[in-house]
């Protein structure tokens, strides 16, 4: 990434988002990550921003992303047997991901229906659950890690089409020798 203000103000955000994901923030029986609640406003921002002609369109491909989410992490609660060998972290990561590559046109709309569906998807589990346990802890570190690798895995995809793309637009120069 070029020097720019734009990568000077993302480092800012990173580097407070890994402070304040140490933090919790505690109101009556519920427990909020200081780095969920900043995870969710950037995702708020980002949905808000990235406006398309299609909004409706985008409010139910998230509701269905958010439901697929705290369906599986429910769903593993009640019927641990199938994700005994696999995580289901990994079930809801590449389902999610893959939701999120059908979803969205461009990289922002990706890591923002991303970020956004795994938030809600966090509250939705959370307070579902909430009458099986005593307190609800919202955005714990293992859902932080899930953020991360998601958004780092849509940026991998981001660059790998930018470098197929580029590949693809280069034409042949007329005359010139082909290389065998």
């Amino acid at each position: 990434m070029e020097k720019s203000l734009w990568r000077n103000v993302l480092g800012i955000c990173v580097l407070v988002h890994i402070i304040c994901s140490h933090f919790m923030i505690s109101m009556f029986d519920m427990s909020l990550n200081a780095g969920y609640l900043m995870t969710f406003l950037y995702a708020c921002a980002g949905f808000v921003l990235c406006r398309s002609g299609h909004q409706i369109m985008r409010i139910i491909q998230l509701g269905s992303m958010v439901s697929a989410y705290a369906f599986f992490m429910i769903f593993a609660l009640y019927d641990p047997v199938w994700f005994t060998l696999i995580k289901v972290d990994w079930v809801v990561f590449a389902l999610l991901i893959l939701m999120s590559l059908t979803y969205g046109h461009d990289f922002k709309e990706r890591v923002t229906l991303w970020m956004m569906s795994i938030c809600l998807g966090e509250a939705l589990y959370a307070l579902t659950i909430h009458r099986l346990t005593s307190s609800i802890v919202i955005g714990d570190l293992s859902f932080l890690s899930l953020v991360v690798q998601g958004s780092i895995f849509l940026l991998g995809v981001d660059q790998l089409e930018k470098l197929l793309n580029a590949r693809s637009s280069r034409k042949p120069v007329k005359g010139a020798a082909k290389s065998t």
